[in-house]
């Protein structure tokens, strides 16, 4: 894998485990693309040829660059890793920059867009749960069996699910 960048290694890694592929938006910026989460349609990554001086860096070549959503917290910690850049173009609270030239290892990146692509599934709304408690009380059933009904966490078993 020597052979090829770590741009390519993480767009392969995205597309092998989350399958999803990467979109080309903008026409004058051909090499720069996002990806979206197939549930939501939010994106949880952008890859981008970004200038240094850009990012506050020395240099004159541009530089892969990736952005993933991150907590705030996390964001505070990373920034003071080698690699780490505050989020270029996107909400600096919320998105951290990532560059791609093999100083931040693929060991580190990955558990990173795993949390990037989290952040943006769909979250379970407090209604559907009321709907299935309902359910259960309108047939008859005692509250418990809907509590037994529910995985850990308080998740629907799948015959329960809409």
């Amino acid at each position: 894998m020597a052979d090829t960048s770590q741009r390519e290694r993480i767009t392969r890694y995205i597309q092998d485990t989350y399958g999803t592929q990467a979109e080309y938006l903008w026409a004058d910026s051909p090499g720069n693309a996002i990806f979206r989460h197939s549930a939501s349609k939010k994106w949880y990554a952008a890859m981008m040829r970004v200038l240094p001086e850009k990012l506050g860096l020395t240099g004159e070549e541009a530089l892969d660059v990736m952005d993933i959503k991150c907590s705030t917290i996390m964001i505070g910690s990373l920034l003071s890793t080698k690699g780490f850049l505050p989020a270029y173009h996107m909400n600096k609270n919320h998105w951290i920059s990532i560059v791609l030239d093999n100083s931040v290892p693929d060991d580190q990146i990955t558990p990173l867009l795993e949390l990037s692509y989290d952040n943006v599934a769909p979250k379970r709304r407090k209604s559907v749960l009321c709907r299935q408690r309902n359910r259960f009380k309108t047939q008859g059933q005692e509250e418990s069996a809907y509590e037994n009904a529910l995985e850990p966490g308080g998740r629907p078993n799948p015959p329960y699910k809409n």
